[in-house]
């Protein structure tokens, strides 16, 4: 079989179509103003009969400049922010627009500085910061000043822009769910560094007390499932436990577990709900109720946030506050009492 190859257009091609000259194609592509509004038209019209799009390298050469964004992180294994990650990328590559991920190390400024150092010396045109650690170092303090940041969960942030998913209407959800199934109250396990104002323990908190529900201290997780089979093996010995509002699917699988070889049955005894919305949690036994998160949609939303600050788009010198909702999914590990 031979091989066909379609030819890409060239900006000679978009200036021989539309009768002018190649400079002329470069100006209207870079500063549309500097073209009279009839050579405008004929060009518009070439570009889209030919299907032109501008090389970013080429167009970054010129310039002395490669338009790229840098995505920081502290994990990239969590379910969470690889999804957000996957978001980005989709919104990024309709762009054509490059992205370098830098995973930050370290638990102090100074190691954290030099981990982001090495993907700054490539001086992108902005960052997305993915805070699902919620760290106590403010890590948008390690960025120049006039560098575009945009925030992906994490605490409330006022310095720059943020999105984010919902979380703490989600806690607010679940915990109310459970109380109107007519459970005395909700313990919450609550994931590593959750933060204060946008946290899944905030919405937890806020439900509880609306509903003069008594309210007992979280009890800490971390990422690792087990630590939720030691958990649910605990509070197999407190009958007065009737509903556990996990703070992700997996340390809500694994209190099941737990529960469950402490000889309690959920939802029969126990009630479980997790959070996110993970693959594993439909096909769970029993199949886990929880609350569903819009990562991917987190992603898409927080590159347009920041796309709007960089580049030749109008740069917005307001801060922006984006939240992307998520839904309850109620299977079958609550019930009522």
């Amino acid at each position: 079989m031979v091989r066909t190859t379609v030819k890409t257009a060239s900006i000679r091609d978009v200036a021989a179509l539309a009768e002018v000259s190649v400079p002329t194609v470069s100006r209207f592509l870079n500063n549309p103003s500097r073209v009279s509004e009839e050579k405008q038209e004929r060009i518009s019209q070439a570009i889209a009969m030919l299907g032109y799009r501008p090389n970013p390298v080429a167009r970054a050469l010129v310039h002395r400049q490669m338009p790229s964004v840098a995505v920081f992180t502290t994990n990239t294994t969590l379910y969470g922010p690889s999804l957000v990650f996957e978001g980005i990328e989709d919104a990024a590559r309709e762009e054509g627009l490059p992205l370098s991920i830098c995973v930050l190390n370290g638990q102090d400024r100074s190691d954290l500085r030099k981990s982001a150092q090495l993907y700054l010396d490539q001086h992108p045109s902005g960052v997305i910061m993915l805070d699902f650690d919620n760290l106590d170092i403010d890590m948008t303090s390690l960025l120049p000043e006039n560098l575009p940041v945009v925030t992906v969960a994490g605490d409330a942030k006022k310095a720059n822009n943020q999105v984010t998913l919902g979380a703490e209407r989600g806690g607010y959800e679940v915990t109310k769910y459970l109380l109107e199934l007519g459970h005395k109250t909700v313990i919450h396990v609550a994931l590593p560094h959750e933060g204060v104002k946008y946290s899944r323990m905030a919405g937890w908190h806020k439900a509880c007390e609306e509903s003069n529900a008594p309210i007992y201290a979280p009890i800490s997780s971390d990422w690792d499932p087990e630590s939720g089979v030691k958990i649910g093996h605990r509070l197999a010995e407190d009958d007065n436990v009737t509903a556990i509002f996990a703070g992700n699917d997996i340390i809500a699988l694994g209190i099941i577990r737990g529960l469950n070889e402490a000889g309690k049955k959920v939802p029969e005894d126990v009630s479980v709900i997790g959070f996110d919305d993970q693959p594993l949690s439909k096909i769970w036994t029993p199949k886990l109720t929880t609350y569903r998160m819009n990562f991917i949609e987190g992603g898409k939303q927080a590159f347009k946030l920041l796309r709007t600050q960089i580049g030749d788009k109008q740069i917005s010198t307001e801060n922006g506050h984006v939240v992307v909702p998520g839904e309850l999914i109620v299977r079958d590990s609550a019930k009522n009492i």
